[in-house]
């Protein structure tokens, strides 16, 4: 995975979407659950005896996840040199805001390329994202700056 302006980004979607897969449920994840999702940047699914999956995308660009601020980062376009923590930090406070919905998480999750099963996903290929249990509500903004463009994903604990 490629380390870009202090942040490891995920770049490897031909589908277009990430899921946020249970590591549980990884090996039996079939890589079509998201086919529901088409045309939204982030959404949610059902997976059959587990409850519901986050999923990050709409177009094939790389995906990041910051823990501290429990951000998924896309990066639409930016320059090198950009600092995307501090640049998502400050954002965390800035109007336009979009509630999105809310979703129950909690536990040890890959995001993963929500197009290629589970267990033909290799390991360079996810990223380990680790929820405390409880409900989020998923916002969401565009943060467009004068060196780049980034849609960030924030779960905000309820």
């Amino acid at each position: 995975m490629p380390v870009r302006n202090a942040v490891t980004w995920l770049d490897g979607t031909d589908f277009g979407y990430y899921a946020l897969c249970p590591a549980s449920r990884l090996d039996g994840w079939a890589g079509t659950e998201a086919d529901e999702v088409f045309g939204a940047c982030v959404g949610r699914i059902a997976l059959p005896g587990h409850g519901e999956v986050l999923t990050i995308g709409g177009e094939a660009l790389p995906v990041a996840y910051l823990p501290e601020s429990m951000v998924f980062v896309q990066d639409a376009g930016s320059d090198e040199g950009i600092d995307v923590p501090g640049e998502v930090e400050r954002a965390l406070g800035a109007p336009g805001w979009q509630d999105a919905f809310e979703i129950s998480l909690g536990g040890r999750y890959f995001l993963i390329d929500s197009g290629v099963p589970g267990a033909e996903t290799e390991e360079e290929c996810t990223v380990r994202v680790d929820i405390p249990r409880g409900r989020y509500l998923v916002r969401s903004l565009v943060l467009d700056l004068p060196l780049g463009e980034f849609r960030l994903h924030r779960l905000q604990a309820r």
